[in-house]
């Protein structure tokens, strides 16, 4: 993965990097929810598969309720659009405290996501988002 081509348009790494963000402050769902479609979402954690707004409340909280004191570090990042559709290849670390033995992991994972613009303002949503290869890593943190 490169960031050959996200470099032409800012505002789709900005959009990644605010995601992670926000997860990682364990923000309040209705933070998030503007940032996911609600029909046609297609969001696939290992764990999970998210089809709606209401799928993401329910997979958040159990999260919320699992893990504390994460972070996500955006590492690797490429994008390409086209047809207002954004086609994303990332690379992320993820580290938690798992709540119920105390114990900080952390994992480097592999992504990719697909976003549509909002028809009329242009908006970037996540309405494809596939969690691939997690790969432990050490945790600095």
């Amino acid at each position: 993965m490169s960031d050959a081509n996200s470099g032409q348009n800012p505002e789709i790494r900005e959009f990644a990097q605010n995601w992670f963000d926000l997860l990682s402050r364990h923000d309040p769902v209705a933070e998030l929810l503007p940032l996911v479609v609600d029909e046609g979402l297609d969001m696939a954690f290992p764990e999970r598969t998210l089809r709606s707004h209401a799928d993401f409340r329910d997979w958040y909280a159990v999260v919320g309720e699992a893990f504390a004191d994460q972070s996500h570090t955006l590492e690797a990042f490429s994008a390409t659009e086209a047809d207002g559709r954004v086609d994303i290849e990332l690379a992320v670390v993820w580290a938690a405290k798992h709540v119920e033995d105390g114990v900080r992991r952390a994992f480097r994972v592999e992504q990719s996501w697909q976003l549509a613009r909002t028809p009329g303002t242009g908006a970037l949503r996540i309405a494809r988002y596939r969690v691939g290869t997690l790969t432990p890593v050490e945790d600095a943190g």
